[in-house]
């Protein structure tokens, strides 16, 4: 494997940062997009849905294969990304950025009329419309990352008060829909069962979630009745979050069980057995992901090129009607494209492979040298002048998160 300087890396991670806010963000939704569909800035997004197709709800309720699906889901390891930057460099220019990112997830978790309902994104064509469907991977981003920015030294007393409304109005929709009666689903806007917002009874990968919500509500807006009800869920999560079966390859599952998982250990402080298993489940989930890492070996240069980015030109992706589908998608159409190859292949040797190194520096574990080279190379191969896709949030993630720790240092 080829050596790359920690002073390459760090170059690397510069012109990322770059391609992050030049390309990726809008500044009218304070919010950063899937992918762009061309080079030119007044063009990037002319992908997304327009507000014609969100009314009805095109291509399905939660906007998959748009463009603008997962802008909770960046936000969060965004903002998770600027605490790791300042807490390094102690930048006051990044508590404006920061409040840039704060800025699109309230409006996110305030634009519905439904309380505690998270809109996945938002359409720069008008700045209000959305999908009706949101799922537990953007709340669990997304009260991560309010979390570290509610700890971090960068918001203002006026937007943790924000903080504590938002995260109060989000513990109580989960309490009063993930029930028995709703099959534990947080549910679609208009408070009917969605196709991936089952918060409990769920995989092992996803069972912390619910109890890392409730703890997170507890620490941001400091009601012990949100500790009460981290407190009923947690053994039996902390129990099952390492019995994920050896076969599962979904990477950015294996990420945002970790993500999940890391206020838990921060925030038990009552019972120490608890934490351990909180803590054990991380390691598990770090030693689990570690062989994802290697993929980014199989990185080639990527671009655009002649390569179609309108979505609505992909073929479409059939999934599978269970009975118990059809009736979740109740009366709703549902139709979803693949996307080009092009866009795969920069997920798989991209985004993958830095989410499973992000998770390694997250886990109370040491780093091998293995994989401190991986990350190295993860991070300083990519042409990021050439990104098509979100992939090189968590290569800055994994970078800054590698910095904090001590595994990598910057060219300084």
């Amino acid at each position: 494997m080829t050596a790359v300087s920690d002073s390459t890396v760090f170059a690397k991670a510069e012109a990322a940062w770059r391609v992050l806010w030049q390309r990726f963000h809008h500044p009218k939704t304070h919010l950063f997009y899937d992918f762009v569909s061309s080079y030119d800035t007044e063009r990037r997004f002319d992908h997304l849905p327009t507000t014609e197709e969100i009314k009805r709800q095109y291509p399905n309720t939660n906007g998959w294969g748009t463009g603008m699906e997962d802008s909770m889901i960046s936000a969060g390891v965004v903002m998770s990304m600027l605490c790791d930057r300042y807490d390094v460099t102690g930048d006051e220019s990044l508590r404006e950025l920061a409040t840039d990112v704060f800025t699109g997830m309230a409006r996110c978790a305030t634009v519905s009329h439904a309380r505690g309902f998270l809109t996945r994104s938002i359409s720069p064509r008008d700045g209000t419309s959305y999908y009706i469907e949101c799922s537990r991977d953007q709340y669990t981003h997304f009260v991560h990352g309010l979390w570290r920015f509610h700890h971090s030294a960068l918001p203002s007393e006026e937007q943790r008060n924000t903080m504590r409304g938002i995260m109060a109005a989000i513990c109580e929709r989960m309490e009063t829909f993930v029930v028995p009666a709703n099959d534990f689903h947080f549910c679609r806007e208009d408070g009917t069962p969605g196709l991936v917002d089952k918060m409990w009874e769920c995989d092992p990968h996803e069972v912390a979630r619910l109890p890392m919500i409730y703890a997170v509500g507890w620490d941001v807006t400091g009601d012990r009745r949100w500790w009460r009800n981290y407190c009923r869920h947690a053994w039996q999560a902390a129990l099952g979050s390492t019995r994920v079966p050896l076969g599962m390859a979904t990477v950015y599952a294996y990420l945002q069980e970790a993500i999940s998982l890391e206020p838990l250990v921060a925030l038990e402080v009552e019972d120490p057995a608890l934490r351990d298993a909180w803590a054990g489940a991380m390691k598990f989930v770090a030693s689990r992901i570690e062989r994802f890492s290697w993929q980014c070996l199989k990185y080639t240069p990527l671009a655009i090129g002649d390569t179609d980015m309108n979505w609505r030109h992909w073929p479409e992706s059939r999934r599978e009607m269970t009975p118990e589908t059809v009736k979740l998608l109740g009366g709703h159409s549902f139709e979803n494209h693949r996307a080009p190859d092009i866009v795969v292949r920069e997920c798989a040797a991209v985004r993958e492979p830095a989410e499973a190194l992000l998770v390694q520096c997250m886990a109370p574990l040491d780093v091998s040298d293995d994989q401190r080279q991986l990350l190295r190379r993860c991070v300083g191969q990519v042409d990021y002048d050439k990104s098509i896709a979100y992939g090189l949030f968590y290569c800055l993630a994994a970078y800054w998160k590698a910095v904090k720790r001590g595994i990598l240092k910057t060219e300084e």
